[in-house]
């Protein structure tokens, strides 16, 4: 099994970190900025690179690719060219959401507040290869309170079970547009790293990174290529 775990393209609330260092003003679910759009289409362009490992001469057959995506917005956006391109389903998958979920602060407890999410009819209106590989509320596919550390580092345990689940000992290739946050907890649990831990894995707005699994071992082939996108157009 090669997954290929990509960060989401540069949304609202990142250029709003990125001009002002402050979460003041952020949307619970942000939309791609206009250079997201561009760092997602480059993507997809490009996208055949990361299907192969270098001097690998196995072609991946569409029925051998699996796509899955957070349900945020953005990272629907970003997946959406690529299932086009190789005409794919969008698997969408509650679990890959970013850590602390769909929430606002509250200006008056200074609490984070859960938020309902966006509602499955309205998901599938506006990404129509989106499906669900789990049943979710229909008032909003995230509907819980803002998510606790605990609880992400155990949701990130329960996405690497399942991925072993439904792959493992395969040829296929998982393909993961997720978040940058989530990909920490991801990897901490995938290679059994104890916490506290520190450090930082740095992923960069449509940044790719490859891990191999087999019966053997874990292998992390690279982290974080963005050689799909010209200087200027990483974030």
């Amino acid at each position: 099994m090669r997954i290929l775990f990509i960060r989401h393209a540069q949304s609202t609330n990142n250029l709003l970190w990125e001009q002002t260092g402050s979460s003041d003003g952020r949307s619970s679910d942000p939309t791609l900025t206009e250079l997201g759009i561009k760092q997602s289409l480059a993507l997809c362009n490009h996208f055949e690179r990361y299907l192969s490992r270098e001097g690998d001469p196995q072609i991946h057959k569409p029925d051998s690719i699996h796509l899955y995506s957070s349900l945020m917005w953005r990272s629907l956006q970003t997946a959406q060219p690529i299932a086009e391109k190789l005409d794919l389903k969008i698997l969408g998958w509650r679990d890959l959401h970013e850590v602390g979920g769909v929430y606002l602060k509250d200006p008056e407890t200074d609490l984070n507040i859960g938020l309902p999410g966006k509602k499955q009819t309205e998901l599938q209106s506006a990404f129509p290869r989106l499906k669900f590989v789990e049943n979710v509320d229909q008032e909003g596919w995230y509907n819980a309170p803002f998510e606790t550390d605990e609880h992400a580092h155990f949701r990130a345990k329960r996405t690497i079970h399942r991925l072993m689940e439904r792959h493992r000992n395969t040829a296929d290739v998982v393909v993961m547009v997720s978040h940058g946050a989530f990909f920490n907890y991801f990897m901490t649990e995938l290679l059994g790293v104890a916490s506290p831990y520190q450090g930082w894995f740095v992923m960069n707005n449509t940044g790719v990174t490859c891990i191999e699994v087999d019966n053997e071992g874990t292998y992390i082939v690279f982290v974080n290529r963005v050689d799909h996108l010209p200087v200027e157009w990483v974030s």
